[in-house]
């Protein structure tokens, strides 16, 4: 009885886990450049060992909590230094000498015409160099979907560059919206996306969906939660037997 009580509290943390990760993702349902997380589940034991050892007893655990980079929704907001990207990859983006990636291309200009993201990190180019602009100030502002930038009609030498990274999977969530790559991950400037200026891509949660999926692990939580109950109530029974002379 011991080893199901322990069961059930395991699917019971796993389960609050997984409310945790929504809850999460519904904050950020209007967050730009955010991608949803999903909890994935594992049993700790295999069929044979299970059968074996803990006579058909298993434990649960969050085996992963994946990031999902699907396309979200590209809303339009007519600034000039506003861009999004349409297809697969990442803005690449430097803050004190480490790299990082994003898709929000929420940008504007220093007093020194570098490109920075709204926390401060440089955008850099295909070269992974920042992007250095002249004064925009009164100036009509062109990128076109390969990431080009004219001023005043006249092409300039910056390209907004989008990057695909060889294994996505393995980024690390810092914040909202920005990512950090481990070593052995690679990031290639590519051809494939396109740059939309004065739009910006929101948030690809879903919130009918994390809605019906709240629903439904608050109501698996909840009988873990009985489940429990109905062993400690078990267990009291068990111990008045035991003192009976």
């Amino acid at each position: 009885m011991v080893s199901g009580k322990y069961a059930v509290l395991s699917g019971a943390i796993a389960r609050q886990q997984a409310l945790a990760n929504i809850s999460n993702n519904l904050a950020n349902v209007n967050t730009t450049g955010f991608r949803k997380s999903r909890a994935g589940f594992e049993a700790l034991l295999e069929g044979s060992r299970q059968r074996q050892r803990s006579e058909g007893i298993n434990y649960g655990r969050v085996r992963t909590m994946g990031i999902d980079f699907s396309q979200g929704p590209l809303r339009e907001t007519g600034r000039p230094l506003d861009v999004a990207i349409s297809g697969q990859g990442f803005f690449k983006v430097r803050k004190d000498g480490q790299f990082f990636y994003t898709r929000n291309g929420n940008f504007y200009t220093d007093q020194n015409g570098t490109l920075k993201t709204v926390e401060g990190y440089e955008v850099l180019d295909g070269s992974s160099q920042p992007i250095q602009l002249p004064l925009l100030e009164g100036k009509k502002i062109f990128i076109d979907q390969a990431g080009v930038i004219s001023v005043d009609n006249q092409p300039t030498n910056a390209r907004i560059q989008v990057f695909t990274l060889s294994d996505p999977s393995r980024l690390t969530r810092l914040g909202a919206s920005l990512f950090q790559a481990p070593q052995g991950v690679r990031s290639e400037p590519t051809d494939q996306a396109a740059v939309v200026q004065k739009h910006l891509e929101g948030s690809n949660v879903n919130m009918v969906e994390e809605m019906v999926m709240m629903i439904d692990t608050q109501r698996k939580f909840e009988t873990n939660l009985k489940a429990l109950k109905n062993y400690s109530t078990l267990g009291e029974k068990q111990s008045e037997l035991g003192t009976v002379a």
